[in-house]
């Protein structure tokens, strides 16, 4: 059976379900009595057999997983425990329990790269802020999984945050509750003296293309004359709905191509039939990461889209899961990704054609001007 593949970004919702469409099985095991590797056997005899990059002896000879996982210096390579597997299993709720907040990993802490309107909004929690404590423990290093152990449950039990602000340490006590995530949003803008849709993907959850191409048939019925894809803040997720989100704009060709060590080299082309053929600007900024970034990368480079906004984050590899016979999983990087003219884009990212940054001072959204800008321009 085939693992599936995902691009999180270490994507983290803090205080939700973490990201849909993992595998959740590994193919049938043998029926008659075997003897049961240690978990350190099947780690290493995962990293030799299928991680992006040759591993050296001396990290597989490493006494214990955490040493093994801590060598490989990758952010993206992490075991899960049993408890922390079992959240990832779930699908991405619509409602849930928790802070509401959306991180990235940086050698620093968890930088939080979107603040919709919950909890961790009310409490004070800020867009950049870094996340280097929760609950009286260090988040530095901590896997995705992990960090969202912390802050799920029950609705009312506060949660301690300590906070690196531009250098200054803020501390912050949220009251864990409900909060709704919806993964697209959709508008009608008029700009010019037209209306343009406007489509807002929050992550690349399970379901997430389908939701984005309702919002465009919607909006273009309504007489939208071209679309703003605002990919801003959007940490990535599932491989599949990359493509099939790419799919809506593309009719065919390349998105993106996987290779590794381990990983035979594949590539993955949308689908013919596009969803809408009306003019598109696509929105990114410094967390527009993994799957968001393949979309916008593909839609740059066959034409289809102008992109404005900051360089992106550069993630440029994939993983998959890897259940463990104790329970717990191994989320493992497996290859790495190129976009469809064959750029690596790992520490380097896509550089937009116009450069627009939203001023939080202001109360317009420059950047989505520069957007509508571009819309609006008369065909050269």
């Amino acid at each position: 059976m085939r693992r599936a593949l995902i691009l999180p970004a270490a994507i983290i919702v803090l205080a939700g379900p973490f990201v849909a469409g993992y595998l959740l099985s590994r193919p049938d095991r043998a029926t008659a009595p075997v003897a049961i590797p240690s978990l350190v056997d099947e780690v290493r005899e995962a990293l030799a057999a299928r991680y992006y990059r040759p591993v050296s002896a001396d990290v597989l000879h490493l006494d214990s997983v955490g040493a093994m996982l801590s060598a490989l210096r990758d952010p993206y390579t992490a075991y899960l425990t049993p408890l922390s597997y079992r959240l990832v299993q779930h699908d991405t709720a619509a409602r849930y329990s928790g802070i509401g907040v959306e991180v990235l990993p940086t050698e620093r802490g968890l930088v939080v790269v979107t603040v919709p309107p919950g909890p961790a909004a009310r409490a004070g929690v800020q867009r950049g802020d870094v996340i280097v404590d929760i609950g009286g423990s260090s988040v530095v290093g901590l896997n995705a999984a992990e960090a969202l152990a912390r802050v799920v449950g029950a609705p009312g039990k506060r949660i301690q945050l300590v906070l690196d602000r531009q250098g200054a340490r803020v501390e912050l006590s949220v009251n864990r509750s409900y909060v709704r995530a919806p993964t697209v949003q959709g508008r009608l803008i008029a700009y010019a003296g037209a209306p343009w849709g406007y489509v807002r993907l929050a992550s690349f959850r399970s379901g997430a293309a389908k939701l984005v191409a309702r919002e465009l048939k919607l909006l273009e019925r309504k007489g939208a004359n071209g679309f703003v894809l605002d990919l801003r803040g959007d940490p990535g997720g599932l491989l599949s709905e990359a493509i099939a989100v790419s799919s809506l704009f593309l009719n065919g060709g390349v998105v993106v191509s996987l290779s590794g060590a381990h990983f035979v080299h594949e590539v993955f082309r949308a689908a013919t039939g596009e969803a809408t053929r009306l003019p598109v600007v696509v929105l990114v900024d410094h967390y527009t990461a993994s799957s968001a970034e393949i979309v916008a990368a593909a839609l740059s480079q066959h034409h289809r889209a102008e992109l404005i906004g900051e360089r992106t984050f550069g993630k440029g590899v994939v993983q998959a899961v890897d259940p463990l016979d104790n329970g717990a999983a191994l989320i493992l990087t497996v290859a790495r990704y190129f976009t469809p003219d064959g750029d690596g884009i790992e520490h380097v990212g896509i550089v937009p054609q116009e450069r627009a940054v939203d001023d939080p001072a202001t109360p317009q959204d420059e950047a989505l001007v520069a957007a509508l800008r571009a819309l609006a321009r008369p065909p050269s």
